[in-house]
């Protein structure tokens, strides 16, 4: 390597040999200075070519060298101690493996989606508040019609595309990371993962949505929950509902079980039919549901958590209490 460095320094570098060659050349008519620029730069190109490849060789040889010493034997035994899923990919490597029971279609989708997918596909308009800054996250990139992508809001975005690709009847859940440009507190954050299923089917009542929410959140919780549906707006279900849960608890001043109270855990409706529209469905042959929820959410009820941002924050003291 010293040797490639000095001929580096005598060929290549600021004081190299050729110099003297090209000084020559002010002297020189018209004809003679480019026959004679044409030789001297064709020398270079020559010397930087050779320097270039025998730099390289040194350096794969470097490498190689390295990678030898490196060399783990991964057939030996290794005892792995105190591991464990993550308490967030633990509850949500659950939901899909129920969601499989279940024959659910499984889609991750992408981060990045274009504002149709995210917006007018599921009958929100670009005059929605949740359009601005605010609320969603604009880049820089632009789609085919040149507007800038977004990181998904939530993974509804999904549900255009799911209909179109696997037509019907559809059961499909879509598990995946979502972004919102929130304040970050206890209960909210501005990335967090979300789980969306979607049943598209003939005959399919609120009757049935609820049986299955019960026993879907009572498999994930842990817990025999109670569901109650109460009426809420969500510009892409009609009716929309938000779903409470509560569950025996123990009473630590008697150990007496009795009911929690009522808590929020997620939203859910009857897929408006503007969305089943954009997506080819005629809207009065078939019935359906949607439901999406936050696993963040779910994992902090599961495991009696008070802030989600324990699960991001890369403390170790809190992640190996779970280990």
């Amino acid at each position: 390597m010293v040797q490639l460095d000095n001929f580096f320094q005598i060929y290549l570098g600021k004081k190299w040999l050729l110099n003297e060659e090209f000084k020559v050349m002010v002297g020189l008519d018209p004809e003679e200075k480019k026959e004679r620029w044409a030789k001297l730069s064709e020398i270079k190109t020559k010397l930087t070519e050779a320097y270039e490849a025998k730099e390289q060789t040194f350096k794969m040889a470097q490498i190689n060298e390295q990678l030898e010493k490196d060399v783990v034997d991964i057939s030996l035994d290794i005892a792995h101690e105190n591991w464990s899923y993550s308490l967030l990919a633990e509850i949500r490597r659950d939901a899909e493996e129920i969601c499989k029971w279940m024959w659910f279609v499984m889609e991750y989708g992408t981060d990045v989606v274009t504002k149709f997918e995210n917006f007018e596909s599921v009958n929100i308009p670009l005059t929605h508040p949740a359009t601005e800054m605010h609320d969603t996250i604009y880049l820089n990139d632009k789609d085919a019609n040149g507007e800038n992508l977004i990181l998904r809001t939530h993974t509804s975005s999904m549900q255009n595309y799911l209909i179109k690709k696997y037509w019907l009847p559809l059961k499909a859940v879509v598990p995946g990371r979502t972004y919102r440009f929130e304040n970050m507190d206890a209960s909210h954050d501005t990335m967090f993962y979300q789980m969306e299923w979607i049943v598209i089917d003939k005959d399919i009542s609120i009757a049935h949505f609820k049986e299955m929410i019960t026993k879907l959140l009572s498999a994930l919780l842990h817990k025999n929950v109670e569901t109650r549906m109460r009426p809420w707006y969500f510009p892409f279900v009609e009716p929309g509902f938000e779903i409470d849960v509560r569950y025996e608890v123990y009473n630590k001043e008697n150990w007496k079980k009795e009911l929690s109270n009522w808590m929020e855990i997620l939203g859910a409706g009857m897929i408006h039919p503007n969305v089943l529209k954009e997506a080819g469905v005629d809207s009065t042959q078939r019935s359906w549901f949607a439901f999406g929820v936050w696993i963040s959410r779910l994992a902090a009820v599961r495991y009696g958590i008070k802030d989600i941002r324990y699960f991001t924050n890369g403390d170790l003291r809190f992640a190996k209490s779970f280990a």
